[in-house]
């Protein structure tokens, strides 16, 4: 335990340094915005009210969460894309807003890459398929078999067109070769609401949001979509012990700023960004939600989003999926 804490606090100090010789060059004059477009109760506007007051302290100025919902996030990411470049506008976004949603839809009002810079990634999230206590399914083999025989006719919720549950979904119906029908809410919270009050028959949902309810009984964890099993629920299987190959879904959110944003802006943020994920209280605060902090530089987030992009692109398409 010493060993890791000594190691959390080691880098808390490297990334520390950059920003504060960066400081010199830019400090912002107001307010800071930090848009989300999803509403509270989900992994992602819990992971930013963590880092809300670290980012302020840091940056010697206020931060304002607002939580701009609707389109799959599309709202908020559009509004920080038109925002002016000047340092005072982010936007926390997730990979079905910036990755996915371009695939999903025939027009997009704008471009992920061309519109916004990144600045670090927030996290990763595990999704885990849950179900409502009083249905009957205690498997995933048992979610599959009821989905072959009544096809089209098995919902699942998800927190919007294109976020990580929705993208589990398509997954699902193509590597299995069954038929599902989504149920998009306006967010993580919702519909997570909805799963307990047995709105739909399941759902892929963040870690963080269901072990609460796991804990309380009001809903069942049949497995989760990563190649590994998850700490937090080390008795579940994953997808692909349960059967289907190759069934994994990164969940991850990031930063970003518009695109014109000055490189020494996007330093400095990018960097009091970085210093705030590896600092040892924001780990521990995480980690209680399921969360696992992922500073990374821009470069490294570019490249993760240049790659979901195409993947899930190819699999939408495969899916015999037509935007919309």
């Amino acid at each position: 335990m010493l060993a890791r804490r000594s190691l959390l606090a080691g880098l808390a100090a490297n990334l520390a340094a950059p920003s504060l010789a960066s400081a010199q060059g830019w400090s912002p004059d107001r307010p800071i915005r930090l848009l989300i477009g999803f509403p509270p109760g989900g992994a992602s506007d819990a992971a930013l009210r963590i880092i809300q007051p670290r980012l302020a302290a840091r940056l010697g100025q206020s931060v304002v969460i607002e939580n701009r919902t609707g389109a799959g996030g599309n709202l908020a990411a559009e509004a920080a894309a038109r925002a002016a470049p000047d340092g005072t506008t982010l936007v926390s976004a997730n990979i079905g807003t910036l990755a996915v949603n371009p695939a999903l839809l025939k027009t997009m009002p704008f471009d992920p890459i061309a519109d916004l810079a990144p600045l670090s990634m927030l996290f990763n999230a595990t999704n885990v398929l849950v179900v409502p206590a009083a249905k009957p399914f205690r498997s995933a083999a048992d979610i599959l078999g009821a989905a072959k025989a009544r096809p089209e006719t098995l919902t699942y919720g998800t927190g919007g067109v294109g976020s990580p549950g929705h993208l589990c979904g398509i997954l699902l119906d193509s590597i299995a070769g069954v038929k599902t029908v989504a149920v998009p809410y306006r967010g993580g919270g919702p519909q997570m609401l909805g799963l307990v009050a047995g709105e739909h028959d399941f759902s892929f949902s963040p870690i963080g949001t269901v072990l609460t309810h796991v804990a309380a009984g009001t809903i069942r964890a049949l497995a989760v979509a990563t190649r590994t099993r998850a700490p937090e629920l080390p008795e579940v299987p994953t997808m692909i012990e349960a059967g289907l190959a190759d069934f994994e879904v990164l969940n991850w959110d990031g930063v970003l700023v518009p695109k014109a944003t000055p490189a020494a802006i996007r330093t400095r943020l990018g960097d009091t960004l970085r210093a705030v994920l590896a600092d040892p209280e924001v780990v521990v605060e995480f980690g209680r939600r399921g969360l696992t902090p992922r500073p990374t530089s821009e470069a490294d987030f570019a490249a993760q989003l240049a790659a979901d992009s195409t993947n899930w692109q190819r699999l939408i398409r495969a899916a015999g999926i037509e935007p919309s």
